[in-house]
Order: C-alpha cells, then sequence, then structure tokens
C-alpha cells in the first residue's frame, strides 16, 4: 500500500527575543522568555531544572538562528511551522520572531508557515514577578474594526509569502478562543458576517478561499 504524504506541523511560541520592546513588561533582563528558563530553580529533588538550551539563549528574531531552527525541524521530518500570532491593544505583539527572523532566514523555502492567531487575555502570569495576581493587562477580544485591521495584516503580510502554508490553494489561519471571537464581534451571526467579509477579502486579494480552524475553549469569557 503506498503511503500518502503527511505534513508535520509545530507549534512556536515566538517569545525568545527581546527585540520587541514590550516584552519588557514582563521579561525585563531583554531576552525574552529565556529569562524563565535561564532563571528557573529546582523545587523538588527530582527535578531536571535548570537546564541551559544546546544553542544557547538564542535570539529567535535573528534570520542566522531561524536558519538553524529551520534544519534542524526539517531533519526531524517537521515542515510546517504554525506562529502563536498576538494583537494587543489595537497592534501586533511578538512578531519580531516571525518578521525578522523567520521571513528573512536564508533557508525559509524548506519550511512552510501559518498563523494562528492567540486571541486569548494577556495577563499578569506571563510575569513571574506578578504571576500570583493572575489579573488582565490586555484582552484578547477585538470589536470589527480591530478584526479588520487583523485580516487585512494577516492577508497582505503573511498570505502572499510564497511558503504561507494552504490547503487547496487557500491560506490555513487557525483562531485560539472562538468564544472569545464571539464576545468581541458581538454575537454569533455578527461573528458570521466578519467571517465571511474575512473570506471574500482573501478571495479579492487572488486566493480560491480561506481554511479556517478554530481551538474551541470552555474558559470563562
Amino acid at each position: 500500500m503506498k503511503m500518502e504524504k503527511y505534513d508535520i506541523a509545530a507549534y512556536i511560541w515566538p517569545a525568545y527575543t527581546g527585540d520587541e520592546p514590550r516584552t519588557r513588561m514582563f521579561w525585563p533582563e531583554g531576552m525574552g522568555e529565556w529569562q524563565s528558563v535561564k532563571n528557573a530553580v529546582k523545587k523538588y529533588p527530582e527535578d531536571t531544572w535548570p537546564r541551559k538550551p544546546l544553542w544557547g539563549y538564542v535570539n529567535e528574531a535573528d534570520p542566522y538562528v531561524m536558519e538553524m531552527e529551520i534544519e534542524a525541524a526539517v531533519d526531524h521530518g517537521v515542515n510546517v511551522f504554525i506562529y502563536d500570532w498576538y494583537w494587543y491593544d489595537g497592534r501586533p505583539f511578538l512578531e519580531n520572531c516571525l518578521n525578522d527572523g523567520f521571513l528573512k532566514a536564508k533557508n525559509r523555502d524548506k519550511m512552510k508557515f501559518y498563523l494562528m492567531w492567540a486571541n486569548h487575555d494577556a495577563s499578569t502570569l506571563w510575569d513571574i514577578r506578578l504571576s500570583w495576581e493572575n489579573s488582565t493587562i490586555w484582552k484578547g477580544a477585538v470589536d470589527r474594526k480591530g478584526f479588520e485591521q487583523i485580516c487585512h495584516r494577516v492577508i497582505e503580510m503573511y498570505f502572499k509569502e510564497p511558503n504561507y502554508y494552504c490547503i487547496d490553494g487557500e491560506p490555513v489561519f487557525q483562531i485560539y478562543d472562538l468564544k472569545k471571537l464571539v464576545v468581541g464581534l458581538g454575537g454569533i451571526e455578527k461573528t458570521k458576517e466578519a467571517l465571511e467579509w474575512f473570506r471574500e477579502q482573501t478571495i479579492r486579494a487572488g486566493f480560491p478561499g480561506l481554511h479556517l480552524s478554530f481551538r474551541i475553549h470552555a474558559a470563562p469569557a
């Protein structure tokens, strides 16, 4: 029996850089999430922490670093990166690893990518100094105006990239929290209208359609 070809994807948490100024709110040492790794301490005797990464505390917004990571991923059968993508306070957040690292890597043609809009709230849980508070810093839900800004941005900046991942020619776009999306857009019907508008805009940009996927969560809004 002939085996079908499968695409193997890995999620990317793009916080291992200090190039985005707002990361200093959570990781003031200027190295992003690496600060949490570097400062981890052993809590129980069986813990294997702290561990130092084999490549060191590299900046993933550096194309040279991403070239290494692409080669390592491809060597182990991964051919798609799913980038967590954020929109807070009316603007994108943590795009640097994708824009300045991955998309400028010389070997980027070896790896497809697509976006997962992580539209959850940003809270003090990201900051070890304040994690006990668990209070919201930025809301993940957006209104229709914000939604349209997001759609225009991802169509123009990402869907048109030659290695953006498509299914049957349709760009794949994943949304993390459907409930947050519905709350922000004002209900089921308005969300349906907004998604149809998104699809229409994608078709206008020259694609046959839009491939949407969702991760559904039952957590309170």
